[in-house]
């Protein structure tokens, strides 16, 4: 065959295939079996429906001001928040809570009447751009306690809210919030100032994080609501939101409508409105009788604080509770060493002896040197003891400085050589 005749027989027959791996043929038909099995399983199937968005719990309620979204609801009388029954708080006693929140102004108040307050806002730092879009309210009606929450379903609403917030103002003998007067009650009251409608008259104020934080701190050290629910009620809350992200949350509520964002927030600041009666409960109660059983620190908490409020016969029970209670000899020293002080000023010398000298046997360190300086001048201006004075006085540092100690030690010493001097003189004669 002509060279010209092999070569239009090549050209005729085109480009010769390259093999196929064998595998990539058994892979492709994997893969096609895959995508069939998918097909026959979507045959049938109903196209996937959007979720409704969920409404907001509660109600519209009609007012003379304007619309405001409610949210109702009574606990039973026998309702516990943990393991405090929250009905408590109706059996305070106006002079037990003026003393224990060192507020002359609260003697007197009607337990029946208490208004608690608590808010949830759409920034945590204040100012003027800080909405109360949640103003949670709660008060007694006989022996249930009664929570209803006042939601601003979008910004620009707030006015109907703060004319019923003013209502039950209005009808409350005493206000109880937890760090209210630093946040709430300054955000609710620029409130009513931006909106333009009347202000309330301010009520008188309970504020349960004080008093909280002056009994309570040594033990606890954090002073959040939910550290006293946990440590102090006996309450753990479950899938709690984080405060950080309420803002947030009400936001998107905003802008998507679905209350399923806000529905946390909700139950949120109603389990806060409960823990205010039961904290307030459980303060009380604790502060009105001794309990043996509870914690040194606390019995310390009392004392200082019914010490502050001019109830020495209170102090004086509460830090005895603390000083033989068994616990840190930091607190035994401490409590010892102001049960002196009591003694002190009803001129008891014995007992202000006795609760020193338990001081020092508790003492060691630093802590020490305050029991030494108080012995020192209990023995130098009350025993009129030189001798033991300036043994104590020599242990003073640094529960004094050491110029004063300096001159402490010098006086008793010089006053130790005339003393003596004296002795001298007496003898000869």
């Amino acid at each position: 065959m002509s060279l010209k005749r092999k070569l239009e027989r090549l050209e005729s027959a085109g480009p010769r295939a390259a093999p196929v791996d064998p595998r990539v043929t058994d892979l492709r038909a994997m893969m096609g079996e895959v995508i069939a099995r998918q097909q026959r399983g979507l045959l049938g199937r109903e196209p996937a429906q959007p979720r409704a968005p969920m409404e907001l719990p509660g109600e519209l309620r009609s007012t003379p001001h304007g619309d405001v979204h409610v949210v109702d609801q009574y606990l039973e009388p026998h309702h516990c928040h943990g393991r405090v029954p929250v009905a408590g708080a109706l059996s305070v006693e106006s002079a037990v809570v003026a003393k224990l929140a060192l507020d002359p102004d609260l003697e007197g108040i009607d337990p029946r009447k208490l208004l608690l307050l608590d808010t949830e806002t759409t920034g945590l730092s204040g100012g003027a751009g800080t909405i109360p879009f949640l103003i949670g309210l709660a008060w007694f009606e006989d022996q249930s306690l009664r929570l209803h929450q006042l939601m601003l379903r979008r910004p620009g609403e707030e006015a109907p809210m703060l004319r019923v917030l003013a209502e039950r103002l209005e009808q409350a003998s005493v206000l109880v919030t937890y760090n209210g007067k630093a946040f709430d009650w300054p955000i609710v009251r620029t409130r009513y100032v931006l909106n333009r409608v009347p202000m309330p008259p301010a009520p008188r104020h309970l504020d349960l994080l004080h008093c909280a934080r002056r009994v309570l701190k040594r033990r606890l050290g954090g002073m959040r609501l939910v550290d006293l629910e946990e440590r102090v009620l006996g309450m753990r809350r479950e899938d709690d939101v984080d405060g950080a992200d309420i803002p947030e949350l009400y936001f998107r509520y905003v802008r998507e409508g679905d209350a399923s964002l806000v529905a946390p927030v909700i139950e949120h600041n109603a389990n806060d409105l409960i823990a205010l009666a039961a904290v307030m409960s459980e303060l009380c109660t604790h502060f009105a009788t001794l309990c043996p059983e509870d914690d040194p620190r606390d019995h310390l908490g009392y004392a200082c604080v019914a010490e502050r409020a001019d109830d020495s016969e209170r102090a004086d029970a509460f830090a005895w509770a603390a000083a033989e209670g068994g616990g840190e000899s930091d607190v035994t020293v401490e409590a010892c060493l102001l049960a002196a002080r009591l003694a002190r000023r009803r001129r008891d010398v014995p007992a202000e002896e006795r609760a020193i000298t338990a001081a020092l046997s508790a003492a060691h360190g630093d802590v020490a040197a305050a029991a030494h300086l108080a012995m020192a001048k209990l023995c130098e201006h009350r025993l009129r003891d030189s001798d033991r004075a300036l043994d104590h006085a020599r242990q003073t540092e640094p529960a004094e400085s050491e110029e004063a100690g300096v001159r402490r030690v010098a006086r008793l010493e010089r006053r130790l050589a005339r003393a003596q001097r004296c002795a001298q003189k007496r003898t000869r004669r």
